[in-house]
């Protein structure tokens, strides 16, 4: 029994001291998270449901703070840009907000890899692009940056 408790204090120890332990099981407790935001995200492009799109952008995100829903609706309708398809390719550094003057809500972020398709709806033309997107933990939810 002694010996348990040994074990349990010096896993304790390290994860508390160590900063890329606790790193690690942070991402692993929100990495599905992340993903389900990242998928709600993407099929509400992919659908054209600019409603949901809006709603899955981070609250205090530069765009948001500087687009209202009219801009942002007149973007999305004007834009011949359409995500055809998306592939999660890593989800990784996920950190605290270190600027938390500037960004009061954030509570935490991460950057979120994917393969995409788009479609070029006024050539007709199909690219694919490797992205990195911020996405921000507000309130509680996850919203891209």
């Amino acid at each position: 029994m002694a010996v348990l408790v040994v074990c349990l204090v010096v896993l304790a120890t390290v994860l508390l001291a160590f900063d890329k332990p606790r790193t690690y099981f942070a991402l692993c407790w929100e990495r599905p998270r992340i993903e389900q935001a990242l998928k709600i995200y993407f099929a509400a492009e992919m659908a054209k449901d600019y409603d949901k799109v809006y709603q899955c952008l981070a609250p205090s995100s530069p765009y948001r703070q500087t687009h209202s829903y009219q801009d942002f609706i007149k973007d999305m309708q004007t834009s011949p840009v359409k995500i055809v398809d998306y592939k999660l390719v890593d989800i990784y550094d996920l950190r605290p907000n270190y600027d938390r003057r500037r960004y009061p809500r954030v509570e935490r972020l991460a950057q979120v890899e994917v393969d995409v398709t788009i479609l070029f709806t006024d050539t007709r033309r199909k690219s694919s692009a490797n992205y990195c997107f911020t996405f921000l933990k507000e309130g509680g939810a996850w919203f891209k940056g």
